[in-house]
């Protein structure tokens, strides 16, 4: 049921028509679309439905910081010519934000699935289909502004060293890196032990 991986998803087939040699993009699970990249390890689908809980998830992200960036960046955002990566950037949301408050900049979203909508698509904003295990298929300091969110679980703990190597390459010298994502919570105190055991009850009842 749901959203879960196991071995034998990989071993389903796809369509006996197709030929044993043809890449396949995509593979299907309980009427759900999932990507279909041997050492990616995220999880979750990438249909319509998981495009539209991720677009809610980046607006409630934006309502919460006020904002849809951490780092010093204004004097960029204001700057023509100014070249933005966002790495992992799934059906565009927070890419075609950035773009349509700054139409000035340079967008570009990078991932392994293409299912960003062209109706909406800002005019500033491209998209890369590559796989950031393989490199980032872009020259050294090419950009100003290199953006990444909610990958933590998407990357096996190896490939970080190269990730990390990967984004410092193409970005410009002064440039800035912002990775957003979860920790999680040790040490509680009695307040958010608290909270933690009032959401197991909900979860019970």
């Amino acid at each position: 049921m749901g959203c879960f991986y196991s071995k034998n998803l990989r071993e389903k087939k796809t369509n006996s028509t197709d030929s044993p040699n043809k890449k396949i993009d995509f593979r299907y699970d309980d009427g759900r679309r999932f990507h279909c990249v041997d050492d990616a390890i995220y999880y979750l689908p990438n249909d319509e439905d998981e495009q539209d809980r991720l677009h809610l998830q980046h607006f409630l992200i934006r309502y919460i910081f006020q904002s849809n960036f951490s780092a010093p960046i204004k004097h960029l955002l204001e700057k023509p010519g100014t070249k933005i990566l966002d790495i992992g950037c799934g059906p565009g949301s927070w890419s075609f934000d950035i773009a349509t408050t700054y139409p000035n900049v340079e967008v570009i979203g990078l991932d392994i699935s293409s299912h960003q909508p062209e109706y909406i698509k800002p005019k500033n904003f491209s998209f890369v289909k590559a796989n950031v295990f393989e490199g980032i298929p872009f020259e050294d300091n090419t950009f100003d502004f290199v953006f990444q969110r909610f990958l933590v679980f998407g990357y096996p703990e190896d490939k970080w060293p190269h990730v990390i190597n990967e984004l410092v390459r193409v970005l410009k010298p002064g440039g800035f890196i912002e990775l957003c994502e979860p920790s999680l919570v040790r040490d509680t105190g009695p307040t958010t032990q608290f909270l933690w055991d009032a959401g197991i009850y909900l979860k019970i009842i």
